[in-house]
């Protein structure tokens, strides 16, 4: 950290203690005061800091001929940082927002050398009224899905897999430069987004295979527009929450888009080039409301559609927080290397996970309580001959609401190979358990 930073970070911190009416200030799930300073009586502007941190502790079975420093291995346990965000809201006038966020992700053994604390979010953001604003600048501000934009309050120890499935392929950490226009008219709230996809593809054209394309990407658009049957849902961040633990009575339906003009490619069987769109479509419905709220009980759900065409059989294999470093070519699967499976293709993909919050072991502190969920992702995909089924089971201890939040998660995953008669079977299938842990600070 530079001086300059240091110093900067020191007069921020100042500040915020400089507000002197303590007491009156919103708390958090730690009953402490929020990191705002008001800049008015009205507190109508403001600055503030919030950020998350998430530790993992995971024992994986790893695909077939999986490496670590160029040692076969079978399985491997490792500690890592999965997350750690830094951010900053400063809100100068009452239409006007500025938000700058930093951070660092998948620290791992095998990331001593590659991983920085950078600038992942800064943008800005005009409000004409409620029912419509317009940003720009680096954010996750996109359509398609609940789930497109990134972890807000996972119920499960992390996003399911399909959500972010072009992460670093058309974007970085799941950030694009973009302009965005949202609202909220009632009870139907929208975005809708133009971003430049980042042009990080490296591979040639295949016969009948897409990949991403070398070529200029087209602009990226996408949008997403969803219904609220019971309580409204915040929309002043690009993230939605996966679950309120009880605290809202929400009952929405979504629709969205993500189109990208040529971004692919394929040869045809004469080895010509075939320029491909990407056209994806999903709707999706979440639920959550309270049980029982002097005991803390409650019930979240979400179900999810969605529909890729990235072009010819496109499949692709992401492994999150991938342990390993290579994988034994004589050896290797379909997945590759570590905990790869494949995530998004050309196909349809479903997805449902269910869960809720159990009685408070102390109604009078309400601060401890167990939150179990399972989920499921179904993708029937052009690549394979098999199903992609991923099943995910977990339980999580809330020490202080969802701020402070200790998950274990069970998550099973097939493994893909080619036999003489068909491509892409199922051989077998591995384990991955994750111990997390989860603080926010605001």
């Amino acid at each position: 950290m530079t001086r300059r930073t240091f110093k900067l970070g020191l007069a921020v911190l100042s500040m915020l203690g400089l507000y002197s009416k303590v007491e009156a200030q919103k708390k958090n799930d730690f009953n402490n005061p929020m990191l705002t300073h008001y800049l008015n009586n009205e507190r109508t502007r403001y600055i503030s800091l919030s950020g998350y941190a998430e530790l993992w502790a995971r024992y994986t079975q790893l695909n077939p001929g999986s490496r670590i420093n160029n040692q076969a291995k079978s399985d491997v346990s490792d500690l890592s940082l999965r997350r750690v965000r830094v951010k900053m809201t400063y809100k100068p006038t009452e239409k006007l927002m500025f938000v700058l966020q930093g951070g660092t992700t998948n620290v791992n053994m095998n990331a001593k050398g590659s991983n920085y604390f950078d600038l992942l979010d800064a943008y800005a953001e005009y409000g004409f009224s409620d029912k419509i604003a317009f940003g720009a600048g680096r954010s996750t501000w996109r359509g398609l899905s609940r789930f497109t934009t990134g972890p807000l309050n996972t119920l499960l120890f992390d996003l399911p897999a399909y959500a972010t499935s072009n992460a670093g392929a058309t974007d970085y950490t799941v950030r694009e430069l973009s302009a965005y226009i949202k609202g909220q008219l009632g009870r139907f709230d929208y975005r809708l987004v133009l971003a430049d996809p980042y042009t990080m593809a490296a591979a040639d054209p295949k016969v009948n295979v897409a990949t991403f394309s070398k070529n200029a990407p087209g602009k990226d658009f996408s949008g997403y527009f969803r219904y609220a049957f019971l309580d409204k849902e915040n929309i002043s961040t690009p993230f939605n929450s996966g679950t309120y633990a009880g605290k809202k009575n929400v009952l929405s339906l979504g629709a969205g888009f993500d189109y990208i003009h040529n971004a692919m490619w394929h040869q045809d069987l004469d080895k010509n080039t075939i320029n491909d769109d990407m056209k994806n479509f999903a709707v999706d419905l979440f639920y959550d409301a309270p049980l029982n709220k002097e005991k803390g009980t409650s019930i979240s759900a979400y179900g999810m559609a969605m529909h890729n065409d990235y072009g010819s059989n496109y499949i692709r294999y992401v492994g999150t927080n991938n342990p390993a470093t290579s994988v034994d070519p004589k050896l290797a699967t379909l997945n590759g290397a570590g905990n790869s499976m494949p995530v998004i293709g050309t196909g349809n993909t479903y997805y449902l996970q269910v869960g809720g919050t159990l009685p408070y072991f102390n109604k009078e502190k309400k601060n401890l309580q167990l939150q179990p969920a399972v989920g499921i992702q179904m993708s029937n995909l052009d690549a394979l001959k098999d199903n992609v089924v991923i099943y995910d089971a977990g339980i999580s201890l809330l020490m202080n609401g969802m701020s402070s939040r200790l998950t274990f998660d069970a998550q099973n995953r097939p493994i893909y190979t080619n036999s003489a008669m068909d491509n892409g079977i199922v051989s077998d299938r591995k384990w991955q358990f994750v111990l997390k842990y989860r603080i926010d600070f605001n």
